[in-house]
């Protein structure tokens, strides 16, 4: 198993803060937040930026901490064009992010945390150590 680091809310709430002044004046209207890692961000972003319009997509890619495929469980049912916005926690393998890019090429996405710098972002993210897994403050065991 891969060592952990455990990330807190008020490096959330940093991380977010400083992806804000970044799209404040890029006339985004709607984000999409990636479900279920991307809620929070998400949530903390349409704060600052005043956004209003907020719904999102679940897509899959880990069962547990096992990498599986990517899987679309619930599209997004809004429009989707130049002003939307997708809001992910963290690019890891980027399969979720090029699904995105892909499926939805005219929406921009960001993400808080990047463990790959080599990655074409279309917006910075903090980056992240690749062999560590990053254990954010909503993920705990369900209860049973």
């Amino acid at each position: 198993m891969a060592e952990k680091e455990y990330i807190s809310y008020d490096e959330i709430n940093a991380e977010c803060k400083k992806l804000a002044y970044l799209l404040a004046d890029k006339g985004f209207k709607r984000i999409i937040a990636v479900a279920r890692g991307g809620l929070v961000p998400a949530c903390i972003l349409a704060q600052f930026l005043g956004i209003r319009e907020i719904s999102s997509i679940s897509l899959a890619s880990y069962e547990g901490e096992k990498r599986s495929e990517l899987k679309c469980l619930v599209p997004p049912e809004t429009c989707i064009d130049e002003k939307t916005l997708f809001v992910d926690d963290l690019y890891d393998s980027g399969s979720t992010y090029r699904y995105l890019k892909e499926k939805y090429p005219a929406a921009k996405a960001a993400v808080l945390f990047c463990k790959d710098p080599a990655a074409a972002l279309d917006f910075p993210a903090a980056p992240k150590e690749a062999g560590k897994w990053l254990v954010f403050p909503w993920e705990f065991d369900p209860l049973s």
